[in-house]
This record gives C-alpha cells, structure tokens and sequence, in this order.
C-alpha cells in the first residue's frame, strides 16, 4: 500500500484552513430575518447566529405574555432563516467538498 504523499496532504489542509477563513467572512456577511405576529416583531440575527436588531410595535407593549412569545417566535425563525442562509454559503465555499453542518459544528454554531 502506498503511503500518502505528505506534501498534498499538507496542501489539502492548508486549502481547507484557507475555505473556512472564506466561510468565515461570508457568514459575517449574512443577515437573516425572522418576524411574527404578523410583523409586530422583527429581528434581524448575522450569519454567526447574533441577535443584530429587535423592533417591537408599541401597541402591544401592554400584553407581556404576548409580547415574549412574539420575540421567541421572531428570534427562532431568524436564527432558521441563519442558519439556512449559512449551509448555502458554506456549500459555495467548499464546492461539495465539506459537510455545512459539520462545518457549522466547528464554528459553534450548529444545532
């Protein structure tokens, strides 16, 4: 059996260092939104699953309950929306060649 060529190896993982740094850059990039209730909340979150913005329609400032469920279901459906957005960027970068989840696992930012 022949022995890998140490070189090419070398090669490959300094590529692969060299793709994530590019995937690093993109998610940077990406920001996804989410909304519920109809658009009485609002977020925005980056691509590294940040919470960017928050915008809560004042008419409903008086219903708490209400208003902490929206901004659960707004926060969720970004980060979805995040992560998503991320996969794609991630299967453009590599060409196929890496499994996004993974990838975002080696980020801290899959699931």
């Amino acid at each position: 059996m022949a022995m890998p060529n140490l070189g090419d190896m070398m090669k490959q993982i300094q590529q692969a260092g060299e793709k994530m740094q590019d995937v690093q850059k993109q998610l940077e990039k990406i920001v996804a939104h989410g909304e519920a209730g109809g658009g009485m909340v609002k977020v925005s979150v980056s691509g590294k699953q940040k919470l960017l913005s928050l915008t809560i329609d004042p008419d409903i400032m008086d219903d708490a309950e209400m208003v902490q469920d929206l901004v659960l279901a707004a926060v969720n459906n970004a980060l979805d929306e995040s992560a998503r957005l991320a996969q794609e960027e991630i299967s453009k970068v590599t060409g196929g060649m890496m499994n996004p989840a993974d990838i975002l696992k080696n980020l801290n930012l899959g699931q």
